[in-house]
């Protein structure tokens, strides 16, 4: 698989795992974004993205979270290698495009404060 590729294994997909990193994950907040991080063993990286009815409707939603697994896709290096990461999309989240999506995003995780101690 290209290294671009967003595969099933790099994706939170279980719901146990979503509550798990809901408890026990750091959690950071930007101005249209919380993002939770925890280690997951793994070895690589993983994302999950939650967004709930505040931000819109099913057009708003589906299309933010295809901005932010492009985001992910395109910048793997940036997020904490052997980590989970769920991004929920605040209520102003609704209305972003790319550029706006990725430089929020990037700015957060290439902030050293993300990176989990060993």
């Amino acid at each position: 698989m290209p290294a671009s590729a967003f595969s099933k294994t790099e994706r939170v997909l279980n719901r146990k795992d979503f509550v798990n990193l809901n408890r026990f994950g750091q959690r950071f907040r930007t101005a249209r974004f919380t993002v939770l991080v925890s280690r997951n063993g793994l070895g690589h990286s993983r994302l999950g993205i939650t967004a709930s009815k505040k931000v819109g409707g099913a057009v708003v939603r589906n299309r933010l979270k295809r901005l932010i697994r492009e985001v992910f896709r395109l910048h793997k290096g940036f997020f904490p290698k052997g980590c989970d990461t769920v991004i929920s999309a605040r209520k102003s989240a609704g209305d972003l495009d790319f550029r706006k999506v990725r430089e929020e995003l990037l700015e957060l995780v290439s902030n050293s404060t993300l990176h989990l101690p060993s």
